[in-house]
């Protein structure tokens, strides 16, 4: 039998309606009877008094009675309490309807009654220590509403008493409960009032413990929950106040290095104020307290001090040798010598020597590249010279300015112009030389050139692109010339290589087809058979388009050669 997915929320859901149900009836059967109890009272025919206390039970029974419905954690919680509250209370009633007869059996139920209340009140308030404590003051207030119930029915003092001991007996152990930290937490107590002690005493001689406290603080605060955790932080701050100590006492000599250092790098260098800075806010740091910081900030000093010490005349002289160095250049080309220089400087008004001397001692190197680069450009523009003066008046160049240019740029003191400028004629020279040079080369060898031509319709194109070499050549553009005759002698190749090609397979066909020949003849099969002259025409038309230079045309001729002789082929066999 398969179930419905909903089957168990149904079954809660019904099981749920009939405990509200039966709660319902309870609850209005409580106030009936409490309605039944108070009725008479109300026409005067006895007194209102003794029986409100009845009809309040009642009525506080069936508001609890609808905390049996969900019964969760806060209704039993609820209930719980409630029970502590009432059975002192029942007790008193129960003590007060002692008797014979009728009075016995009220006396019993009550007793009962007050029975199951104490049970259920120790049982559900037992879990920890507080719910324990819990329990206690509900069962406090219980025992103090009970006595006040004894008391105002008039019974002897000695009944009240027992009665009174016997209560304040059930709640006792609950009020001096322990929970299993609790030797824990009375040595920590002890530590802690110990710390504080000494802590107040190290205090009252250094000023420097505000981390100790904070952890002296952190262990007064968690340590109550955690005793073990505050054992913790009480000796972290035991062992901080110990290191502060120890640290206080380093503090004085590691000023005085400071001090000393920072008093040799202003004799040697007044202007600087870097060191006497940090060592200023170190001695703020340690009035402050803050001994770490302080610490930290006199080391500072120290440091800059002795690198000021160590590599400032250094870094100022070789500023100087350089300013001496570079004051005879000129030109764009110091620019970026005079940038590094400036550099330089910039470091030294920060304070750092050591990076001005690393700076400032590459100026020579520098300097040393700029000459070297001169020399260059003097040997570019004498070559540049030299060729133009062996081109004169046999190639026309278009940048013969360049020289006066690169001149002018080197006058300036533009270097890198200057070469880039004399190297670019002389390469244009010797680009137009070689290309002239080149050219003459190969029309010398026109007829060479012309023979490798293909005849027919295709040679006017080869020609008319040789006429362009000449002209180009003519009008004196050599340049133009070699590209040119480039392009021609490259196409050319390209051309015979696949013209090589196309004849390989024309002498195939043509081999392929005389021996077809001659076994068509065999088979009488007459030259005018129309598939044997559309063949014959094929390999004919193959061979006249090579020798026009129509290489795509000769290939496909061969293609349809190669069909109808195959076609042959079959009709032979």
């Amino acid at each position: 039998m398969v179930l419905p997915p909903d089957h168990a929320d149904r079954v809660i859901a019904q099981h749920r309606s009939r405990v509200e149900k039966v709660a319902m009836t309870g609850t209005l059967l409580l106030i009936t009877s409490a309605g039944w109890w108070l009725f008479p009272a109300m026409d005067g025919s006895v007194e209102l008094l003794p029986r409100m206390g009845p009809v309040i039970a009642m009525f506080v029974a069936a508001l609890m009675l609808m905390d049996l419905i969900d019964h969760g954690p806060i209704e039993r919680s609820r209930i719980a309490i409630a029970s502590g509250f009432a059975w002192p209370m029942v007790i008193a009633m129960a003590i007060d309807s002692f008797g014979k007869g009728d009075m016995a059996l009220a006396s019993a139920i009550l007793i009962l009654v007050a029975t199951s209340l104490l049970l259920h009140w120790r049982n559900a308030l037992a879990g920890s220590l507080s719910t324990r404590r819990l329990r206690a003051f509900s069962g406090l207030g219980g025992t103090a509403l009970g006595i006040a119930i004894v008391i105002s029915l008039g019974l002897e003092l000695l009944i009240a008493g027992v009665f009174a001991v016997a209560c304040i007996g059930m709640v006792t152990p609950d009020l001096m409960a322990k929970d299993d930290v609790h030797e824990e937490r009375k040595k920590f107590a002890n530590k802690l009032d110990d710390a504080e002690a000494r802590m107040l005493e190290l205090r009252s001689k250094n000023s420097g413990l505000e981390q100790a406290s904070s952890l002296i603080q952190q262990a007064r605060e968690a340590g109550w929950k955690d005793p073990a955790r505050g054992m913790v932080l009480i000796e972290e701050a035991e062992r901080e106040a110990k290191r502060i100590m120890e640290m206080a006492v380093d503090i004085d000599a590691i000023r005085r290095d400071s001090l000393s250092a920072v008093e040799k790098a202003e004799e040697i260098a007044p202007v600087v104020q870097g060191p006497r800075r940090a060592f200023t806010m170190g001695d703020r740091e340690a009035g402050h307290g803050s001994l770490r910081e302080a610490e930290s900030l006199y080391r500072l000093s120290k440091t800059k001090a002795g690198a000021i010490e160590e590599y400032w005349q250094a870094a100022t002289d070789s500023i100087a040798s350089a300013e001496k160095a570079i004051a005879a250049k000129s030109g764009t080309s110091s620019d970026s010598v005079r940038g590094i220089l400036t550099t330089a400087k910039e470091a030294m008004d920060a304070e750092e020597p050591a990076e001005a001397l690393h700076i400032a001692s590459s100026i020579p190197a520098h300097i040393s590249s700029l000459e070297a680069s001169s020399g260059e450009a003097e040997a570019a523009i004498a070559d540049a010279e030299a060729a133009l003066q062996s081109a004169e008046g046999e190639l026309p160049l278009a940048n013969v300015e360049r020289l006066t240019e690169a001149k002018e740029a080197f006058a300036k003191g533009d270097v890198p112009l200057a070469k880039g400028l004399a190297d670019s004629l002389t390469r244009e020279v010797r680009e137009t030389s070689d290309a002239m040079q080149e050219v003459q080369r190969a029309l010398r060898q026109k007829k060479q050139i012309i023979a490798r031509f293909p005849s027919g319709q295709a040679s006017h194109v080869w020609r008319s692109r040789l006429e362009e070499v000449e002209t180009a050549a003519s009008s004196g553009s050599w340049v133009n010339a070699s590209q040119s005759l480039t392009s021609l002698t490259d196409d050319l190749a390209t051309y015979e290589s696949k013209a090589s090609e196309a004849k390989e397979l024309l002498d195939f066909v043509q081999s392929e087809w005389s021996e077809l020949r001659r076994r068509l003849d065999s088979s009488s099969i007459a030259p005018t058979d129309e598939s044997r002259r559309a063949t014959e025409a094929a390999v004919n038309e193959a061979a006249q388009a090579l020798d026009f230079g129509e290489i795509q045309d000769c290939l496909t001729a061969l293609g349809n050669a190669d069909e109808l002789l195959e076609g042959l082929r079959r009709r032979v066999v």
